[in-house]
């Protein structure tokens, strides 16, 4: 953990989002049938947005029955740092985070001066894939809301994140799946698009 390697596609609805996981592309190279789990993200930042100011995200998240905190920070083209634990407050994560290698300063916040800021909800079907060159990765087809200021917008989106081996393979298959389909490339992450309802 440390390093994420992600490519986000805007899907337009769920319907096409159920057409490209279960189409021949990706059937083709996946590993195990799809999980399916229920996520609910809060994401948090001071009132005087330590977090923003420097391009960091912080969020607590349920996955199913299981709580986990997620850091992240800025990187080159596709990849940024990540690091993650379970936890159930964020008294409880910013030390775990901080020894998996998140930047230190996250150790001098206050967790009672944290305070929500906006959020998701969706459904995620996820899948193991391997591609010819044993390049491995996980696909997951994220259908929901994005919340914040309370104001909602849609959420609709595939990420396919690299596991291990190459990752121009990995751009290679997903610009595959882009002429396939007509998707673009997602450029705002979620925190951002969920941010921008709550401003």
């Amino acid at each position: 953990m440390g390093t994420e390697t992600e490519y986000k596609l805007a899907v337009r609805d769920a319907a096409l989002l159920a057409r490209v996981l279960d189409g021949a592309q990706i059937a083709a190279y996946r590993q195990e049938p799809y999980r399916s789990i229920q996520m609910r993200t809060t994401y948090f930042d001071t009132a005087d947005g330590f977090l923003a100011a420097r391009k960091w995200m912080l969020r607590l998240r349920t996955e199913n029955s299981r709580c986990v905190a997620t850091m992240k920070t800025p990187g080159g083209g596709h990849t940024r740092g990540e690091w993650e634990c379970e936890a159930q407050t964020l008294a409880q994560a910013l030390p775990q985070l901080a020894a998996l290698g998140a930047p230190q300063e996250i150790q001098t916040l206050d967790p009672t001066g944290l305070r929500p800021v906006c959020g998701a909800e969706f459904t995620r079907r996820t899948a193991r894939l391997r591609l010819p060159d044993g390049t491995a990765c996980m696909v997951c087809g994220d259908a929901g809301k994005l919340t914040g200021g309370g104001r909602e917008a849609l959420l609709c989106e595939l990420e396919l994140e690299l596991a291990e081996g190459s990752q121009d393979t990995l751009g290679a298959f997903v610009q595959t799946l882009q002429t396939a389909y007509g998707l673009r490339e997602e450029l705002q992450s979620k925190l951002r698009r969920a941010r921008a309802l709550a401003e």
